[in-house]
């Protein structure tokens, strides 16, 4: 990488428990879009250790490319094998952080909540995708999406964030509904 440090992302997956929204279509097309950045990724969950994704892995077709591309991706299962527990994450060895499905108030003193706010208490960007019953507002974020900063660098990193989603957006197909 020319001597550069590398971009480091770290990729939470709020699955301990029976969390459906954690899937490998929700993971794949993040964990892709940084890899062909190119940026390191890893993978951490609350408690470490291979993510109970295994249906899907073992499904033999699958809508979303991302997807198709991860289940037949060695690298990419083996960091799905070797993801981290929370409390192995250092948060000053990562440039941002994406969760996938975290639920509950996103101002818990413990588990996930806990390392997004050590990330954002450390200036570092962090975007989530919640899962069923996260705690942002009374409404939540309904079909929307959420972009929260609060530091003088934030209204232009979220106006080119915005930009870069509706950019994205008019390259989709139209979603239903």
């Amino acid at each position: 990488m020319d001597g550069q440090i590398p971009i480091r992302f770290l990729i939470i997956l709020a699955a301990d428990g029976d969390n459906s929204e954690v899937r490998i279509a929700r993971l794949a097309p993040a964990y892709y879009l940084f890899k062909d950045a190119p940026a390191e990724v890893v993978l951490a969950t609350p408690s470490g250790g291979f993510p109970d994704l295994t249906g899907e892995l073992r499904q033999s077709v699958h809508k979303e490319p991302a997807a198709a591309r991860f289940v037949t991706d060695r690298a990419a299962r083996d960091d799905l094998a070797d993801t981290l527990r929370l409390d192995q994450i250092v948060t000053e060895d990562f440039d941002a952080a994406f969760c996938i499905g975290l639920s509950g108030a996103l101002w818990s003193a413990k588990g996930v909540a806990a390392t997004i706010r050590a990330f954002l208490m450390s200036g570092k960007p962090v975007a989530v995708i919640p899962g069923r019953h996260m705690d942002i507002t009374p409404e939540g974020a309904a079909a929307g999406l959420l972009i929260l900063g609060n530091s003088e660098a934030s209204p232009l990193l979220s106006a080119h964030a915005l930009l870069k989603v509706v950019l994205e957006r008019r390259k989709m197909p139209a979603l239903p509904g």
